[in-house]
């Protein structure tokens, strides 16, 4: 509106004033052509399409309002409560769903299983040390979390973008190796497509402390990757570990971090080696399943059967209570 608007609004209805019933269509037809502003008719005491009272002003907005939010108004930190002092779990694998609205990622982990992880303004997302905003987490990422479970939801404390790296380690299972190529396949948890390494004279191979043959990396073995990327497709391998085999068994002693009845899954952090693995426990009876407890030190004997471990017998830690 110009300044001085209302005042011509006022003028033009001062000097085309309705001298009767018909002339009343062909003075608001006039009015219409003229007026740039809403209009009123006030003989039945409402507004017609043009909007609002003529004689009103302009009206102001108070302090802040029609403004776009502050970031104290955006940022969810300032309206939730502290997190509770829990044990923290920690989950890897590739963001495979984002719901922006609701502030939840499907992480989909080793094996092709999905973990569905609420976040909002307490989580500390990382990328290379530095902090970031929650918005750069998109489909494809590959993150870390560390979890706790909050209202029995997984909420992630902390999540750690991970860069693409062209020279690295990589942990996964074979799904291919070719003899005549030279060409090894491994799916690592946290990529949706196989990485490929050449295997060549030079490639350390062990399995454990003895020196193992590149003829032992059946389809479904577990292992690690130390390579070199290449100029054109796939890497050097520089060194592999075999961690397991198709048929070997294994026992993993310390506390159950995680414990998932529903998919037949826990996760326990190994004392002896300091790392973290999921046992499916599908094959457990319904009272052994019962009495998993977060927090429980367990002995479990498990058989890797070339896609997950999976528990035979799972008993207390001597000398330790449930």
């Amino acid at each position: 509106m110009r300044p001085g608007g209302w005042c011509l609004h006022t003028l033009l209805i001062s000097s085309v004033q309705p001298t009767g019933p018909e002339s009343s269509s062909k003075t608001r037809h006039a009015l219409r052509r003229h007026v740039r502003g809403p209009f009123v008719d006030r003989r039945h005491g409402s507004s017609d399409v043009f909007g609002a009272d003529l004689h009103s002003t302009p009206q102001r907005n108070a302090p802040g309002e029609g403004q776009p939010p502050s970031d104290r108004d955006r940022n969810p930190s300032f309206e939730f409560p502290p997190l509770p002092k829990v044990t923290v779990s920690l989950l890897g694998g590739t963001v495979a769903k984002l719901d922006a609205i609701r502030d939840r990622a499907v992480v989909r982990a080793f094996g092709g299983r999905d973990f569905t992880i609420d976040f909002d303004g307490r989580t500390k997302v990382m990328r290379a040390e530095m902090a970031i905003s929650t918005r750069e987490i998109r489909p494809g990422a590959r993150i870390y979390a560390d979890t706790i479970v909050v209202n029995g939801r997984i909420f992630a404390k902390t999540i750690r973008i991970e860069p693409s790296p062209a020279v690295g380690e990589v942990r996964g299972r074979v799904t291919n190796y070719d003899p005549m190529t030279g060409v090894l396949s491994v799916r690592d948890a946290l990529s949706p497509e196989p990485l490929r390494v050449h295997i060549t004279p030079e490639t350390a191979i062990r399995g454990g402390d003895r020196p193992a043959q590149a003829s032992q990396l059946a389809v479904g073995t577990l292992v690690k990757i130390g390579f070199r990327a290449g100029a054109e497709g796939a890497g050097q391998a520089q060194k592999v570990d075999i961690l397991a085999q198709p048929g070997s068994t294994f026992t993993f002693a310390g506390k159950i971090t995680f414990v998932d009845v529903r998919t037949g899954y826990v996760a326990i952090a190994d004392r002896a080696e300091g790392n973290s693995y999921e046992v499916a426990v599908d094959r457990l009876t319904p009272e052994v399943k019962l009495r998993l407890k977060e927090g429980t030190d367990v002995i479990i004997h498990a058989q890797f059967d070339g896609q997950k471990y999976r528990a035979q017998t799972i008993e207390p830690a001597p000398g330790r209570r449930d």
